[in-house]
């Protein structure tokens, strides 16, 4: 509502900044899913959706913030020996 009275008002589009930060980026790789021929395309799916649940729970913070990204962008972390 505030950006279209904004725009009505000036014509100059208003958008709020929204991503492009400089946060880590980290991927996860999990357990291997094993080929199995008997497997129907539904189950493959249902496992796959399960593991990848599995990756987000184990890994992913929730809820997740813009700032506390940003500060472990720059923050170092000491390394697990």
């Amino acid at each position: 509502a505030l950006a279209r009275r904004l725009y009505e008002y000036s014509r100059i589009p208003f958008l709020p900044v929204y991503g492009g930060f400089p946060v880590k980026f980290r991927t996860y790789i999990g357990e291997p899913i094993l080929y199995n021929p008997n497997v129907t395309v539904e189950e493959l799916a249902s496992k796959t959706k399960i593991a990848l649940h599995s990756l987000i729970r184990k890994h992913q913070k929730i809820p997740g913030s813009i700032c506390r990204a940003f500060l472990e962008r720059f923050h170092k972390e000491k390394k697990k020996e």
